[in-house]
C-alpha cells in the first residue's frame, strides 16, 4: 500500500492534485473542500507537501487518491461500505460537507442535510444513515486542531502507548481495543479534566477492571 506521498504541488484544481516527487509526478483525486485549502498555499507551503494515499487497483486502471490528513481518510474508508458507494462518490460527499457536520448528520439521522449534498439525495441519504449511524466517533482534543475522527471500537492515538502497555500484559489485543474504547466514552468528562499522565494512569486502572 502506497500511505502517503511528499512533494512539491504542481498544479490544483477541483478534483485534482498533482505532485512531483522527485522526478515523478504524480496525480491525486481529492476531494472539492482540500483542493480549496492547498489552493491557498503559496511559497514553500507548497513544497514537502504530505499527502496520504488510497490507492484502487482495477484491471484497467490505478487510481491514487489523496488526503490531507488521516481523518478524512478514515471517513473516506467507511462511506464506501455503504452498498453503491465507491471511491469516486465518496470523495464526492467529502467535497461536500465538512467531517463534522457530516458525522453529525449521520448520529442525528439527518436526512434533510445529507440529501443536500451533491451527488446524495434522499434514498442515498438513508443508506448512509443506516450504515453509518454511530460508526463514526468525533474526538474533541484541543491539544490538536481540526476534527478529530475515529471509527467507534478504535481507541484514539493518545491512548495507543496504554492500549499496547495492556496488551504486551497478556491481555487480547481486539479486547484491550473495544474495552479502552468504550472506558473512554464512559468516563470522558472525567479525563478531560486530567492531564495526559494522570488520565493515563486513571484509565489503566478502569481497563485492568474490566477486563478481569
Amino acid at each position: 500500500m502506497i500511505n502517503a506521498v511528499i512533494g512539491d504541488i504542481v498544479y490544483v484544481s477541483a478534483q485534482e492534485l498533482v505532485l512531483r516527487c522527485g522526478h515523478v509526478e504524480y496525480s491525486l483525486v481529492i476531494s472539492s473542500q482540500t483542493a480549496s485549502r492547498l489552493s491557498q498555499l503559496q511559497g514553500d507551503q507548497r513544497r514537502n507537501l504530505r499527502m496520504l494515499t488510497w490507492l484502487q487497483h482495477r484491471e484497467d486502471a490505478m487510481t491514487l487518491f489523496g488526503f490531507s490528513d488521516e481523518q478524512e481518510r478514515i471517513v473516506f474508508t467507511q462511506l464506501q461500505t455503504v452498498p453503491g458507494i465507491g471511491p469516486r462518490q465518496a470523495m464526492k460527499i467529502l467535497g461536500g460537507v465538512s467531517l463534522r457536520n457530516l458525522i453529525k448528520a449521520l448520529d442525528e439521522g439527518d436526512l434533510k442535510t445529507l440529501s443536500r449534498i451533491p451527488g446524495v439525495g434522499n434514498k442515498t441519504g438513508q443508506k448512509l444513515i443506516l450504515a453509518l449511524r454511530n460508526v463514526l466517533v468525533l474526538d474533541d482534543d484541543a491539544s490538536e486542531p481540526g476534527t478529530q475522527v475515529r471509527k467507534k471500537g478504535e481507541v484514539d492515538k493518545k491512548w495507543s502507548e496504554l492500549a499496547e502497555a495492556l496488551a504486551e500484559m497478556g491481555y487480547d489485543k481486539k479486547k484491550v481495543t473495544e474495552t479502552l474504547s468504550r472506558l473512554v466514552d464512559e468516563h470522558a468528562p472525567q479525563l478531560e479534566a486530567m492531564g495526559q499522565h494522570e488520565a493515563e494512569e486513571t484509565l489503566f486502572r478502569y481497563a485492568i477492571i474490566a477486563l478481569g
